[in-house]
């Protein structure tokens, strides 16, 4: 099934150069279409009905919009904003990514947010911009396909779980996957209202809000999956010399995540094969398992609070390494399955007012 994903932005300069750069990466996988203003026939009347009928009008199913955040120049569309893409978005079952202009988000902007996750999928307009996109694109694909193909029952939790870590080949973390449904309430019910997944149109949906689930919870909380400088501490290896050194991290290759949205993250590992790795060489840790395996002095993870104490956690707000001991445990719209997911005591006492 080829990829067609569309671009919506009201400015022709910024539109023609995303569209250009898209097309590059994507090749001959699939076609990078405009939106197509007035396809659907009406003029007038609310944007989320015309929308839909201008979307529903393109020759091939949309299988990623990528909008601009700022979309106020659409002549047709006098007041047309993102949050009225998003929502025509969820109705139809497609996903979305937002990007702005030299816009970058930050940790802070995002946990401002609460307990809420973000409304789609947010992206910086720097270099990686179609390299992201196009992962996206192919990570939302292969949910959908894994779905048609699986025999996917009444949408409770604990079922799309199942869903969600066989997808990722992984089914013996079915129950930790379950555990990051506590920080995502508002999409998880979204879920299950999805009350029979029959037809394709409610398999597209399903495949979106799960793609949304992995992507902004279950990859982003170090709890099953880590990023660098959270398997660095877990590791007990000094961030530094992890990230610097390819023969370390080559020891813990068959642990590399290379699921859905693999190529539009940071690399990612995963904790279960960290551990199964370190017990197969029968060491305590991953660095006396370096160590023992290539013969060296391997420097311990330090804790961004008192370099002196080994990490182990990871800070979220200052994605640092951590202590135990320096750092407080997650906040309650923190997914329980991101364990090692904690805040540094001095970052949180200086925020406390507002977390």
């Amino acid at each position: 099934m080829a990829l067609n994903i569309l671009v919506i932005d009201d400015r022709s300069t910024n539109r023609d150069s995303a569209i250009q750069e898209i097309k590059e990466t994507l090749g001959d996988e699939g076609v990078v279409s405009v939106f197509p203003i007035g396809k659907g026939g009406l003029s007038e009347g609310m944007h989320e009905v015309r929308l839909i009928k201008d979307l529903k009008g393109l020759e091939d199913s949309v299988s990623l919009i990528v909008a601009d955040r700022d979309l106020s120049a659409f002549p047709e569309y006098g007041g047309l904003s993102e949050s009225t893409v998003q929502r025509v978005a969820d109705i139809m079952g497609i996903p979305e990514c937002g990007y702005a202009r030299g816009e970058r988000a930050t940790v802070d902007e995002f946990v401002r947010e609460g307990r809420y996750r973000e409304a789609c999928i947010r992206l910086d307009r720097d270099d990686a911009f179609s390299e992201k996109v196009v992962a996206i694109a192919k990570g939302f694909d292969l949910i959908e396909r894994a779905l048609l193909t699986a025999q996917v029952g009444p949408m409770e939790k604990t079922a799309l779980a199942k869903n969600l870590a066989n997808i990722l080949e992984m089914p013996h973390l079915a129950d930790k996957i379950a555990l990051y449904a506590s920080g995502d309430q508002s999409r998880l019910n979204s879920l299950i209202r999805v009350e029979k997944v029959e037809n394709s149109e409610n398999i597209r949906r399903l495949a979106c809000f799960l793609g949304y689930w992995l992507w902004d919870s279950v990859l982003r909380f170090p709890g099953i999956v880590l990023d660098s400088v959270a398997a660095s501490s877990y590791l007990n290896i000094d961030k530094d010399e992890f990230i610097a050194k390819s023969e370390l991290r080559d020891l813990f290759a068959d642990a590399l995540y290379q699921g859905p949205f693999a190529q539009a993250k940071p690399t990612l590992w995963w904790r279960s094969t960290l551990d199964s790795i370190i017990g197969a060489g029968g060491k305590e840790d991953g660095r006396s398992y370096a160590a023992a395996s290539l013969n060296i002095e391997v420097a311990q993870s330090k804790c961004y609070e008192e370099r002196e104490r080994k990490a182990g956690y990871y800070c979220f707000l200052k994605q640092e390494p951590v202590s135990y001991e320096n750092s407080k445990p997650g906040l309650t719209w923190f997914p329980r399955g991101a364990d090692l997911t904690r805040i540094g005591k001095t970052v949180y006492d200086q925020q406390v007012p507002w977390l």
